[in-house]
């Protein structure tokens, strides 16, 4: 899994050298933000679910949000970045509609009725009563997403673990066969 990883994600020193990470080559380069371990990846992975929940706004809060919690909690950032990227121009209209309709949920509203006064020209006065359900519905999908993520990427991992280990016994035990 290290390898086929570090094989898509740049190097590292090839990152040092372009001039856009120069001012923040110390904060951004830093080894912790580059190692390929289960704890590193899998929180990185988990943690790149709950942000992509955040509802699509116009300004790049996704990548904002990752690079300052990834340096901050030394996360995988090619990881982080990749899995942030799950919430892009195809996935946002299920994302919020489905953020929508928990959050309305939770709260015990409708929004049927809301939905079908639902204007183009009059949006912006409609979005004071949808914003609550849409946040808690965020904030609910992304803590169960980044939840679940960290389980299967944990189980993933140690899975991939195991395969190799065993197959690495069975061409021991080969070798010891054929020498005998």
């Amino acid at each position: 899994m290290q390898r086929w990883l570090k094989s898509i994600t740049p190097d590292r020193h090839t990152l040092e050298k372009l001039w856009c990470l120069k001012p923040f080559k110390a904060l951004v380069l830093d080894r912790g933000c580059w190692t390929f371990n289960r704890h590193s990846v899998t929180r990185a992975f988990a943690l790149g679910l709950f942000i992509a929940f955040i509802p699509p706004i116009p300004l790049p809060v996704h990548l904002v949000t990752c690079v300052i919690l990834g340096v901050l909690f030394r996360l995988n950032l090619p990881v982080l970045f990749a899995t942030v990227f799950i919430s892009n121009p195809f996935t946002w209209l299920p994302q919020v509609a489905g953020s929508l309709w928990v959050g309305a949920k939770l709260l015990g509203l409708d929004l049927m009725p809301l939905l079908h006064g639902l204007k183009h020209q009059n949006i912006g006065a409609q979005f004071q009563e949808l914003w609550a359900p849409l946040l808690l519905g965020s904030l609910v999908l992304g803590l169960v997403a980044a939840g679940v993520g960290y389980v299967l990427a944990q189980c993933i991992w140690r899975a991939r673990v195991i395969f190799h280990l065993r197959r690495r016994r069975a061409r021991s035990n080969g070798r010891r066969a054929a020498l005998s």
